[in-house]
Formats: structure tokens, C-alpha cells, sequence
């Protein structure tokens, strides 16, 4: 099968989104399929621009990384990659396209419904109601003709809606999207987590003793409930004193600074400790000296991150806003809450104080891990929805013909 992949930027920093891709082109590309990536070389910010280098690094397996140029502006527009679509579209099977309000994904799809191309659309929660209500940009009222001439017309016409977990797809219903959707979720490499890091290496290299860990790993932005989580790690310190807090991941547009603040107002400078962005083998080192991983978030479309804890035995806490909670708590691999600072610091005491449970809980995330997010799994029922989508499309079209032709002959 020949895909094509088109995503606004493969910026590290970016999110899931591209570490998602990441995994997913190389799955693809491993079993056979021939897989394209269309994006800009624009990284997380306007004037970032990322090294060719990075692109040729991207992807180790056989698949293509088609960048273009964007011109300054949050929109990302490229008229290089618009005329590149427009030639080149025909020549795969299925467009998947990833998230939304940029040029990239809306100039895509647009040309895919005008030359009758099948396509996917993978919001990566866009389409939940606290983010559908707000704005990157600051301007709402854009955001909404933007969605009213672009991004509504081109989920309405989609030949499917990817979403990465059943709650997400709940969450976008007050939309009526007119769109077929499937749930397939995220996955991982197994392979880096098959045998972990012996434990202490990260703790060494930060100096961060044997004190107990509570770990976030996450971009600092606003969805990601880092104001509950410090309020709940203050409230928390009065029992528990040893207990500290890693901040791991990169800045989004300055929050960082607001997070600091919080920290400083608390007095808890001397325990939370912010390292920055860390990647590959860092992570799997900071999951394994870590006690409990944190994701309190706001909204989540489904929480990479988790699952990469999970694979590394590290129970979690999570919000009931991470769309994988239920999965979690069926597998009483880590305690879900409500956006409240005091039950999430109730939580994070109560598993603190009883490692033989974190032990437990670890053991049962490893096993929900391996049975249904590695990227075999993923990729196998990801592939049986493009068939379907591809074999729909081409139904419809074929009927659109026939009762076009009998139209004429009448």
C-alpha cells in the first residue's frame, strides 16, 4: 500500500504527534508498505527551522520525508508543498492526515475531496471540547471561520476519523461529524523496553539521591495540569518531606516561566527539579528511577507518555481527562482522579506509602502494554481500517459513476 503521512512539523518538542509518526511510518514501512512523510522543516516556533540533517535522521527504515519551506506565520503556509500535493496525490493509495488548523493538513485534504482522493483525518485531540473552545493564536473568533471554511468541510467529507481512544471519539460527538471514525490507538517499541536500564544511572546523573520521585515527562503547556500538580505537590510535602518532583520536557510558549512562579510561591524550589527536554534513552532511565509518573492533564487525547511509564513498571497517576484512564484502571495498573489538586495529592501519598503496590501495579502495566499497544498489534488493525476506508471510497465512487451514467443514457 502506498502512504502518504501529512503533518505540519516533525519539531521534536512538537508533542506526541511526531514520536507517534515516528513509530508508525517505521512499522509501516517494516512489513512492506511504501510510506511518504509531507511536512515543513518549521520547528515548535516561528523562527526555528529544523537541519536537514534531522530529516535525513528521521526515519531509519524505507520511508521518504518529502519537507518544504513554510512562510513566516502560526499557519505554516507553503505553496511549494501545496503544488507538490497537487502533482503527486494520485500516486498513493490513502492520505493520512495529522491534526489540524494548519496549512498543510487543510491543503491536503481539500486536495484529496478534489481529486477524489481517499483520506483520514487523526485529530489528536483538537476535536475535545477544553481545546476546541481555545485558541494557540489568542483569537478565537479566526480559529472559528477557519473551522467554518476549512477544517468542518474537510471532517464532514473525510472517509474516516482516527481517533486514539474510545473517550476521545465521545468527546468529539457534540461536532455530529457526518464521517465515518474507527479507534485505533498509539504504540510503542517494544523492543526499548523489552530490557530496562539497571536502576540509579538517571538519579546519578542528576544528582537526585534516593529521595522518592514523582515524574512528570511532558511538554509544559497549559492542557497538561501543571498548576494542579504543584498545588497537589505542596499539599503532599506536608506528609511526606523527602518526596520530590521532575519536571521533564520541553517550554511552550513561556508557560515554564508561569510553572516556576508556582514553584517559588510554594517555597519548593529545593524539591522540584525542571531538567528540560530529554529523548531516547534518558527517558527510559528517568521512568526506571522514578516512583510514581504524574499526568493530571486537562484533556488528553491519549497520553503517550503513560504508556511509556507503563512499559517501564512504573505506576501511574493520571487524570479521568487522559482518554486512556478506564484502560488503566481495568488494568489497576496506576489510581485515576478528578482535575483536584487534593485528590491527586492523596493519591500520589497513597501509593507512595506502599511500595509492595507499586510494585504490583507495575507489573500489571508492563502486561497492558505488550498485549495491546506495541506497534505490530497497532499497525495490523491501523492497516484493515485504511483497507476498509480505501475499499468504501472506492464503492461510493464507482455508484457515483454508475448513477451518473444512467443519468445520460436517460
Amino acid at each position: 500500500m502506498r502512504i502518504l503521512h501529512v503533518i505540519s512539523t516533525l519539531a521534536p518538542s512538537s508533542g506526541g504527534p511526531t514520536q507517534v509518526l515516528k513509530g508508525l511510518v517505521g512499522a509501516q514501512a517494516s512489513i512492506g508498505h511504501e510510506v511518504t512523510i509531507c511536512t515543513t522543516n518549521r520547528g515548535s516556533t516561528v523562527e526555528e527551522r529544523l537541519s536537514d540533517d534531522y530529516f535525513r535522521n528521521f526515519s531509519r527504515d524505507d520511508s521518504i520525508v518529502r519537507v518544504f519551506p513554510a512562510l513566516p506565520g502560526m499557519l505554516l503556509l507553503s505553496p511549494r508543498m501545496a503544488r507538490w500535493l497537487s502533482k503527486s496525490l494520485r500516486s498513493f493509495d490513502i492520505v493520512h492526515i495529522h491534526s489540524l488548523y494548519r496549512f498543510p493538513q487543510t491543503c491536503a485534504a481539500w486536495l484529496a475531496r478534489r481529486q477524489g482522493m481517499p483520506y483520514v483525518i487523526s485529530p489528536h485531540g483538537a476535536l475535545d471540547p477544553y481545546l476546541y473552545v481555545r485558541s494557540t493564536t489568542g483569537n478565537l473568533k479566526l480559529k472559528r471561520l477557519y473551522e467554518r471554511w476549512f477544517d468542518l468541510p474537510n471532517l464532514h467529507a473525510a472517509d474516516a476519523i482516527h481517533y486514539t481512544a474510545e473517550d476521545e471519539r465521545d468527546r468529539a460527538t457534540f461536532l455530529k461529524l457526518e464521517s465515518p471514525s474507527f479507534v485505533v490507538p498509539n504504540g510503542i517499541d517494544w523492543q526499548q523496553y523489552h530490557e530496562l536500564p539497571k536502576y540509579g544511572a538517571f538519579r546519578a546523573d542528576w544528582r537526585l539521591g534516593d529521595r522518592p520521585i514523582i515524574l512528570f515527562l511532558g511538554r509544559l503547556h497549559f492542557k497538561k495540569g501543571l498548576d494542579l500538580l504543584v498545588s497537589a505537590f505542596g499539599k503532599l510535602r506536608r506528609n511526606l518531606p523527602s518526596a520530590q518532583l521532575v519536571i521533564v520536557g520541553p517550554e511552550n510558549d513561556g508557560y515554564g516561566t508561569k510553572v516556576r512562579q508556582w514553584v517559588k510561591d510554594r517555597e519548593l524550589e529545593s524539591s522540584v527539579h525542571f531538567l528540560g527536554p530529554l529523548y531516547d534513552d534518558n527517558v527510559v532511565r528517568a521512568y526506571v528511577d522514578a516512583d510514581l509518573f504524574v499526568l493530571p492533564s486537562y484533556t488528553e487525547n491519549f497520553g503517550l507518555t503513560v504508556i511509556e511509564a507503563l512499559a517501564c513498571g512504573l505506576p501511574v497517576v493520571i487524570s479521568d481527562q487522559v482518554n486512556i484512564h478506564r484502560e488503566v484502571t481495568t488494568a489497576g495498573a496506576g489510581l485515576v482522579t478528578r482535575c483536584d489538586a487534593d485528590e491527586i495529592a492523596c493519591a500520589l501519598e497513597e501509593l507512595l506509602l506502599d511500595p509492595s503496590r507499586r510494585r504490583e501495579m507495575g507489573v500489571d502495566g508492563r502486561c497492558l502494554v505488550r498485549t495491546n499497544y506495541t506497534w505490530p498489534t497497532v499497525e495490523g488493525a491501523l492497516t484493515r481500517e485504511y483497507e476498509a476506508v480505501i475499499e468504501r471510497h472506492t464503492n461510493l465512487s464507482a455508484g457515483g459513476n454508475r448513477a451518473r451514467c444512467q443519468g445520460i443514457a436517460n
